[in-house]
């Protein structure tokens, strides 16, 4: 499958916005030449009163913090960030996609002292063909031989925390995502299992947190492990206590996913994904708990159900229709 490519680009500079030279970075830019850039990826769902990007907010607070963590210098907060975002989101003119603001370092200086480069927000927008009904909701597109994502567990392990912040969402560390996700392809699988590189316990997929179902109950690996503390995680846990279905953050070993009657992946591009296998054993095709969450979520995310808090407009919300009047 072909990867999408952007369609709109906007670069902030400490004025008006402006776009950089071939919509992109100079090749001897810090982030191009060092992986040192934060960036956070947002989905924008069609709703009944327009496009609005989900839980906004709480993606630009953890771009806020990922800055922190790497101690990088920029002139940046909420509620500019939250302009910048909504206005890239609103000139793309697309109802559905992916926003991806990032800081980056612009000026070709090299340099690894981050305390010394100006980072500027890029805001990088992709279509995203909205999915044909709510029937599928959370499903990828079934193949001619199954239906989910075939999982194994990658030899490549999570940095430790030692190493590397875990919940700085920072370009660079996804070098590691790559290698496991390269890997897995390479052997015949779609996605692979990263493992805590101290306990050896799951952490999460290449860029995706897991979650497992067994009787009924649902968990995903706690934060200890060395994963990134997902938005559409957190979505998730939310949903499920929604409707009534018991939660935990726990310690996940590989030994629980093989035993789980359900396995499925969440990320923001990717959205709910069920996993058809790992390693060859095969889970079974109903999925009761994951089917009802995927429903949930593709209800909240368009606007057709609760949390309205989760749900920022892009432009000025249509007015609500006028009651239909009965002769």
């Amino acid at each position: 499958m072909t990867p999408p490519t952007s369609a709109h680009t906007h670069w902030e500079g400490l004025g008006a916005p402006r776009v950089a030279p071939g919509r992109g970075i100079p090749f001897g830019s810090s982030s191009v030449q060092h992986g040192t850039a934060v960036f956070e990826g947002i989905r924008c769902y069609a709703t009944s009163r327009g496009p609005a990007l989900f839980r906004l907010d709480d993606h630009l607070l953890r771009l806020l913090n990922s800055a922190r963590l790497l101690g990088l210098r920029h002139d940046y907060d909420l509620p500019r960030l939250r302009e910048a975002t909504l206005s890239a989101a609103a000139d793309s003119g697309f109802a559905d996609a992916y926003v991806r603001p990032g800081l980056f370092a612009t000026d070709p200086m090299l340099s690894i002292d981050l305390s010394s480069l100006p980072f500027t927000l890029g805001v990088e927008v992709w279509p995203i063909e909205a999915p044909p009904s709510a029937a599928g909701a959370g499903r990828p597109p079934a193949d001619a031989e199954e239906t989910g994502v075939r999982l194994t567990v990658s030899p490549w392990r999570r940095p430790s925390p030692e190493t590397f912040p875990p919940r700085a969402k920072a370009v660079g560390t996804y070098v590691t995502s790559a290698l496991a996700k390269t890997a897995a392809l390479a052997a015949g699988f779609d996605d692979a299992l990263q493992l805590d590189c101290v306990t050896g316990r799951v952490a999460e997929a290449t860029v995706s947190n897991v979650f497992l179902v067994r009787q009924g109950r649902l968990c995903t690996p706690w934060l200890a492990d060395s994963l990134l503390a997902g938005i559409t995680r957190d979505t998730v846990l939310a949903l499920a206590r929604d409707l009534g279905v018991e939660v935990a953050e726990e310690p996940v070993d590989v030994v629980d996913v093989r035993a789980a009657q359900e396995v499925f992946l969440t990320g923001t591009a990717s959205e709910l994904v069920p996993a058809a296998s790992l390693d060859g054993h095969r889970y079974a095709p109903e999925r009761p708990v994951f089917d009802a969450i995927a429903a949930a979520f593709r209800a909240t995310v368009t606007g057709r159900a609760g949390h309205p808090e989760w749900r920022t407009p892009v432009a000025a919300p249509l007015p609500d229709a006028p009651a239909a009047i009965s002769s």
